[in-house]
Parts: structure tokens; sequence; C-alpha cells
């Protein structure tokens, strides 16, 4: 039996932070005390800093010049790594429209690169595949953002037959526009296959959204982004998300993609359970300043950590995990505990996995991030064991 100590840390817990010490026993939580006496393998002193449950993307792409569709257990491997380093100890990969394929031959082999990760005997150096996130293809061309309009298809039950096969029980998240043609009986087949489903790029109308939801959409792919406007006469899928409690809403909260003020009413509108932070980060996340050429032959201008297209759209986000707890506490006035929660337990709620992810609960995964005042990551352990 693997014994872990750590002491001396500020735990942050769904509503509080409370100081004391944490003692996992192989690999899962076993308890929480400011003073634990007993004899283990390893002790680690957290010297004051915050001791809070992994962060869990579900919304990534790729990061540091890699990407979900190169298609590669390399590149799965190296963006493990990166997403590690900003206390992310769980996420989804991340497709983008693509074309027939490709997109299967993506969903596969990050499929096979979760199923792998479960049962590898290799000492860990990265974050945990927890799945994979379907996004693109199935969206709207009005609201497509950076997605190529030329690979854009409409729904089919053949396609999503195609993705569900590649994906060997590992799609996690789908995202599409709940108003095009056969989405209700996608949104349909998808929950009962297991599969969250969410609003993506959408330009629904309030009824037509509220028709998705009925049919079981859960999530609104970032929030706001690629979505058809909301006004006084036209409230929208926007309204749609933000009023009925059933939906969690992305965000990603980078000071770009959303107005300081929109993550404040986001936050007052949902709370705490019903925000997922997400870093909807890209191959060009983490690069230095300049021009970057995509897979189909578009060049991107990274300037500031902020990412766009030649004619000015945002073409995905820079952000780290990290980073989204630390801005959204700065800019939308959010406690420590609210921000920590909607990086870890709403995610894993979204995917199904509160049970064992997402807290420090007695009986969790010990999945555990150790940081500063400044959301600087200096300890990550997945299963009770320190990987950074």
């Amino acid at each position: 039996m693997k014994r872990l100590l750590i002491k001396n840390a500020k735990i942050v817990t769904q509503n509080r932070v409370t100081e004391g010490s944490l003692l996992a026993l192989d690999g899962r939580i076993a308890a929480l005390d400011v003073h634990i006496e007993a004899e283990v393998d390893s002790e680690v002193d957290a010297k004051g800093l915050f001791l809070s449950p992994g962060f869990i993307d579900i919304h990534n792409h790729g990061r540091a010049g890699f990407d979900v569709m190169d298609a590669k257990p390399e590149s799965l491997e190296n963006i493990a790594r990166e997403q590690i380093k900003h206390g992310v100890t769980g996420f989804l990969a991340t497709t983008d429209t693509a074309e027939k394929e490709k997109l299967w031959y993506a969903v596969n082999t990050a499929a096979k690169f979760c199923d792998n990760d479960k049962s590898a005997d290799k000492p860990r150096k990265g974050a945990q595949c927890l799945g994979v996130h379907v996004e693109g293809n199935y969206i709207s061309m009005k609201k497509r953002g950076s997605h190529p309009p030329e690979l854009l298809r409409p729904i089919s039950q053949e396609g999503l037959s195609t993705l569900l096969g590649a994906g060997n029980g590992n799609i996690r998240v789908m995202s599409f526009a709940p108003e095009l043609p056969g989405s209700l009986e996608a949104i349909r087949r998808l929950r009962r296959s297991g599969v969250a489903v969410a609003a993506a790029h959408t330009d629904a109308t309030f009824d037509e959204a509220m028709d998705g939801i009925n049919a079981g959409v859960t999530l609104a792919t970032h929030i706001f982004n690629s979505m058809r406007a909301m006004t006084h006469r036209d409230p929208s899928v926007v309204a749609a998300c933000l009023l009925d409690d059933r939906v969690t809403c992305e965000v990603i909260a980078d000071g770009t993609h959303l107005d300081p003020v929109i993550l404040q009413l986001v936050y007052r509108l949902k709370g705490p359970d019903r925000v997922a932070l997400i870093s909807d980060s890209v191959r060009f996340s983490g690069l230095p300043d300049g021009r970057y050429d995509r897979d189909d032959g578009r060049a991107v201008m990274v300037k500031g950590g902020v990412i766009r297209l030649g004619d000015g759209r945002l073409a995905g986000s820079s952000l780290s995990m990290n980073g989204a707890v630390r801005n959204i506490m700065r800019l939308a006035d959010i406690p420590l505990c609210h921000a920590v929660r909607m990086a870890s337990l709403v995610p894993a709620r979204i995917i199904g996995m509160e049970a064992t992810k997402g807290g420090l609960d007695v009986g969790k995964d010990a999945d555990m991030i150790l940081f500063d005042s400044d959301i600087n990551v200096s300890a990550v352990f997945i299963g009770g064991e320190r990987i950074i």
C-alpha cells in the first residue's frame, strides 16, 4: 500500500479553503484533517501553498506546436506533457473540422491513446487523456468562426456511426449546431450512447435552442463565441443556455474572447456549478509571437497571446487552465474555491467522472495540484504519484 502525506497546505474544497493535511492511500484520498499521524512512504511539506483538485480541460485542441488533428500518439503525448505544467491532470483531446477520413483517423488515434493511457505501465509524464471531444464539421456556416467553410457538412446517422465506432466508447462530448436538420435525432442518439452534447458554432434561435436542450443538450461550447447574438427582441441560443439549469456553459476566460462584464454575467446567472472553464488552446498556444501556417493553408498571427486569422477573426486560444482560474478570479471577482470548482468538479461532472475526479473528497482519485496565490503550479499528483 502506497501512502502519501501532504502537510501544511491550504486545502481548497468546494466552498472554502482550510489549513491542514491530506493522506492518500494507493492513489485515492483517504483522509483530510488538520493533523494526520500516519506511517507514509512519501511526505510533502506544502509550506502554505494551496492544494486543490487537478484541473480538467474538456476543450483542448493542442499546445506548443502539437495538435490532436496530427493524429499521432507522440503529438498527444506532448500535449499531455504541456497540459500538466499548467495544473491539468485530465483532458479531452478535442478535434477540429476536417475531411471525413482525417477526422475519423484523428478520433480513432485519440481513442486508442486514451485506452493505452488507462493501462500503460510506463512512468506517467503528462496529464491523463480522459476521452475525446468532437468539435467541428456539423456547425452553422454563419457562425463557423475559423472553421473552413468547404469542410462543413450536414448531420447524418451514418456519419455519427462512423465517429462513434472510431471513438470506441471514448467520445465524451460532441459539439454541433442544434438547429441543423437531423440534429434532434442525433442529440437523442448521442445521449443514449452516453455522450454529452454541446451547442456550438450555432445560429439557433431561442426556440431552436430549447428544442435542442429538451432533446438532450447539456453544454454550451464557449458561450457567446460563435453563437447567434442575443438582443432584446432575439434572445437566441445564448439566452436559452444561460437561463436553462440543464445547461452548463463553457467560458474562455482570457480577457479577449469574453469581456470581464460578460464573465461576471455568466457567473451570476449560472453559478459555480454550471460554468466550466476551458482553454480552447490550439497548436500555436505557447509559441512566440509571429506568423504561422495552419494545416488548411491559412495563416494565423499570434500577438500577445491572441491568435487570429488574417481577417481578424479569433482562431482558438493560447489560454492555459491555471491562467483561466487566475483570470476569472481577477476579471470577474470570483472566489478561489468557485474558480477551482469550475476548473475541476464541473468538467468532471460533464464527462460523467465526478464520482472519482474533480474534488478533494475521501475515496476520489488523488489527482491534486499545489500552487501559489497567483496560481503558479509547483507540484502535480495523479493517482497519488508526483509527476512534477
